[in-house]
């Protein structure tokens, strides 16, 4: 740019003086177009270092320098991308150009990127007295990037549910504030990169990875993750990820684990009874490990390791098979209700899911199935606490079977439009043989459950989907606590 800039002046300098009319006048037009000439010089370095700057992401100008970094957007993407965000390009999920995957895509010279997902959610359910209608701000959730480098980049997750935080006794927000990522990635190949120690969801299952509302069609989460797995479920956690060949990547993290005990903190100085983490009735829906000012209450740590592959041979096939071990699920200093110590106990989990889209079709299929293994049932505090009807066996499972068909309604309401009718049939035994503990064994029922949902998703765009379904909810208990319902939803993901 500063040769062309020279030449063109050099080139004006000569047409000028070759119009001069004396000595004089040459002298006086050269000294002008000199100066001239100094000024554009001077223009074309500062541009350069601009343009360098640019280049390099940093997009401030002059006056604002010294202030915070602007956004900026690229259309380019960088050749390594996490786990989560090359399994997603691989499983065919639905993701906006240039935009993360809920804070995990990568944009070069990007400096801050902020995405959002949310659900809000309407309707009647079922209760006691009869049907019950309402309105649920289910979740809104913030997902900050910062690419500190091109191979460094920073990610987190905040959430806010159902509506905020209750301050005062008569203020009527009932919610919380959940930050269920936050992490430092180092990407150094394909093959293999690092997340830092930090908080990040387990990687375990398809939806526990990629909850948001536009990965599922019905209302309410997948009911295999209402629990069995216990979704969304995040630890203190550090992970390595990347691919092993192409169309199947790994990812393997230590974390925090499980814990057998239903609260937030360390067990009752007093002695008194404690509410298990695992349970016949709630699955592991209690158990997750708290990640918040040392309070967990064991020292065993949890590994887990989930392989995503998109096979060649079966096109429109999609899958994952994860495993989750911990040696132990016991809080120290547990005991049973009658006071004798409980020891150790391991738990195994286990999950495979696929999706599969029929191609040049629009059907849809996908099925998951869950197993989670108990070591030892008897040191479990659900066998211990005195309810013999919240009892563990050996082992609490379940799957899921899901059929689906994508409509396209461009040539009927606007282009790019699509509504997906969809069926799904959930099946969970939480109170299997091998129980074994001090409590009477006098299950309800309840633990095993059926569940029928029918409904439909309508797409505006990939980010934005209405949801209806209806619900029928079995177990057999004969006073069974699950409930029918007839709910919609709005969900967004950008």
């Amino acid at each position: 740019m500063k040769l062309l800039l020279t030449g063109c002046c050099a080139l004006f300098v000569v047409v000028n003086l070759s119009f001069a009319e004396s000595s004089d006048q040459q002298t006086a037009v050269n000294a002008e177009l000199l100066k001239e000439l100094k000024a554009l010089e001077t223009k074309v370095a500062s541009l350069e270092k601009r343009l360098e700057r640019y280049e390099n992401g940093d997009v401030r100008s002059e006056k604002t320098a010294a202030a915070a970094t602007i956004k900026k957007s690229s259309d380019k993407a960088p050749v390594i991308a996490d786990e989560n965000t090359t399994v997603a390009a691989a499983e065919g999920i639905a993701t906006s150009p240039g935009k993360p995957l809920f804070g995990l895509g990568y944009r070069s010279h990007a400096v801050l990127s902020i995405g959002a997902y949310g659900e809000l959610k309407f309707g009647g359910q079922e209760a006691p007295g009869g049907w019950k209608d309402g309105f649920d701000a289910q979740r809104i959730v913030l997902l900050p990037t910062y690419q500190i480098t091109d191979n460094i980049i920073f990610n987190a997750e905040i959430e806010f549910e159902h509506g905020g935080i209750a301050d005062d006794a008569d203020d009527k927000l009932t919610g919380a504030v959940e930050l269920e990522q936050a992490y430092v990635d180092f990407l150094f190949n394909e093959h293999f990169n690092w997340r830092s120690p930090g908080v990040d969801v387990v990687p375990f299952g398809f939806i526990n990875l990629f909850h948001e509302p536009t990965q599922f069609y019905s209302v309410n989460r997948p009911e295999l993750d209402d629990g069995l797995i216990p979704t969304t479920w995040f630890e203190g956690s550090t992970s390595i990820y990347g691919k092993i060949i192409n169309n199947l990547n790994y990812q393997f993290q230590i974390n925090t684990g499980l814990e057998d005990i239903g609260q937030n903190g360390s067990l009752p100085d007093d002695g008194s009874p404690y509410e298990g983490g695992i349970s016949g009735t709630e699955a592991l829906g209690l158990a997750r490990t708290p990640i918040g000012d040392f309070n967990q209450t064991k020292n065993a740590p949890g590994f887990a390791l989930r392989l995503s592959y998109t096979p060649p041979f079966v096109p429109g096939l999609n899958g994952s098979s994860s495993v989750f071990f911990t040696p132990n699920v016991t809080p120290r200093g547990a005991y049973g209700d009658d006071g004798h110590s409980l020891g150790h106990n391991s738990v195994t989990m286990l999950d495979t899911e696929v999706r599969y889209r029929v191609p040049r079709t629009g059907f849809e299929f996908r099925g998951e199935v869950v197993d989670v293994i108990i070591g030892t049932p008897s040191n479990l505090r659900a066998n211990n606490d005195g309810d013999p009807e919240n009892n563990v066996g050996k082992n609490l499972w379940g799957f899921s079977l899901e059929a689906a068909y994508h409509i396209d309604l461009s040539d009927y309401v606007h282009n790019g439009w699509e509504l997906v009718p969809f069926y799904r049939y959930t099946y969970e035994n939480l109170q299997t043989g091998g129980f074994a503990g001090i409590d009477e064994n006098l299950p309800t029922g309840q633990g095993q459950r059926q569940f029928h949902t029918l409904g439909m998703a309508l797409f505006p765009t990939p980010q934005v989907v209405l949801k209806v379904d209806y619900q029928f909810a079995l177990d057999n208990a004969p006073d069974s606590p699950r409930a029918d319902h007839l709910l919609g939803a709005v969900g967004f993901f950008f």
